[in-house]
């Protein structure tokens, strides 16, 4: 475990909650405890891990007053009606119990902390609907035979990106790379095994002090090599902000990845090697030719134009 990883909290009870679900709903039968749990008591030591005031300035509106506009938007943005009905329907199907917080914002989904009814934790990646950012990512997923007749409205795409970024999860855990055990996927969310403690998820790479990074930066290697050789998948943003440190090493945000047949396969994987040796260069890790390195993988060596992407995405 990672010293940095352990934050202290201490909370005062109370029985303020705030409700993720969709208040039409009917069935009687159904258990009536909210979906999201927020504890607007709690005082905590660590301002970097407040999840629950994370989760009261975006999310709860109307318990709150946001002064943000843009904070009022991302909230919007990602919990609209059906995404709340998505996510009630995963917990009457018994994939979640409830939910306890943010644990971080992105330009393309937030990611929540949860509990399944068995108490195992789970965290929760729940894709925006409401942005046009996925046209960019198109390159992802262009050429790609799972997702060829995908419809061509902003939801249809997201729901695909969703389901993309389960497969890959799913293809990656089965060749025995670290990445987060997928669960279960329903339109725009995605359930995964949290990667944490105790509701406080483990830091990136980036942030973390590495302590061997040679080591570690032959432990990345492995990973590399069983995503290429076993899974069929190149990671295609592959860096220091997109791996977690426990300190074991674990693929994260893995939507973008593509099989090998991808027309830009090659020139995905010669960036992803550049981007971790550079970083791990840096920390004094004794690191592999990236040349040679792409040439143990795919068996040839990488291309001018394959180089000239790379140079050229910089």
């Amino acid at each position: 475990m990672a010293k940095d990883s352990k934050k202290s909290i201490t909370k005062k009870k109370s029985s303020k909650t705030s409700n993720f679900t969709n208040d039409t709903r009917s069935n009687d039968n159904l258990d009536e405890r909210p979906l999201l749990e927020v504890d607007e008591e709690a005082v905590y030591t660590d301002s970097l891990v407040d999840v629950d005031q994370l989760q009261k300035d975006y999310i709860d509106k109307k318990n709150i007053k946001l002064k943000d506009s843009d904070a009022l938007k991302v909230a919007e943005s990602v919990l609209d009606v059906e995404t709340r009905t998505t996510l009630y329907n995963l917990r009457t199907r018994n994939y979640i119990d409830y939910m306890t917080g943010i644990i971080s914002t992105g330009k393309e989904a937030n990611v929540y902390h949860a509990y399944s009814p068995e108490g195992d934790e789970l965290a929760i990646k729940i894709y925006r609907t409401s942005t046009n950012i996925f046209k960019g990512l198109q390159i992802y997923i262009i050429g790609d035979p799972r997702f060829a007749r995908i419809k061509r409205d902003q939801r249809s795409f997201v729901y695909a990106w969703a389901r993309k970024e389960f497969k890959n999860l799913s293809r990656a855990y089965k060749a025995k790379v670290n990445v987060p055990k997928p669960i279960y996927c329903l339109k725009d969310v995605v359930i995964m095994e949290f990667i944490g403690e105790k509701g406080l998820p483990y830091r990136i790479m980036k942030e973390e002090e590495i302590e061997e990074p040679h080591e570690t930066y032959k432990e990345v290697l492995l990973n590399l090599r069983k995503l290429y050789r076993k899974a069929g998948l190149v990671h295609a943003d592959l860096s220091e902000y997109n791996m977690m440190y426990t300190p074991e090493v674990v693929f994260i945000d893995i939507s973008q990845a593509v099989l090998l047949d991808h027309p830009y396969a090659e020139h995905f994987l010669y960036r992803d090697i550049m981007n971790i040796t550079n970083y791990f260069y840096s920390l004094g890790a004794n690191v592999q030719d990236p040349d040679k390195l792409f040439e143990s993988l795919v068996g040839e060596p990488p291309s001018t134009q394959v180089k000239a992407y790379t140079l050229s995405k910089k």
